[in-house]
């Protein structure tokens, strides 16, 4: 998806940084965080079905 923004409101700088680039970064942050999310649940319920079939007691490391 391509959204075109006109950056005439986004004019001022932060920390020598565009305000636009922050938003578009802001932006990609928000969206990203439910697919880490996910992917480190998924991850972790993998860490844990592997340890429980293995013999012995269930000993995270």
């Amino acid at each position: 998806m391509v959204v075109f923004v006109d950056a005439t409101p986004f004019s001022a700088t932060f920390l020598g940084i565009e305000s636009v680039l922050w938003v578009v970064i802001a932006a990609f942050a928000i969206s990203a965080l439910p697919f880490l999310l996910f992917t480190s649940y998924i991850l972790r319920v993998a860490t844990l079905a592997k340890q429980t079939l293995s013999m012995g007691p269930l000993m995270l490391s």
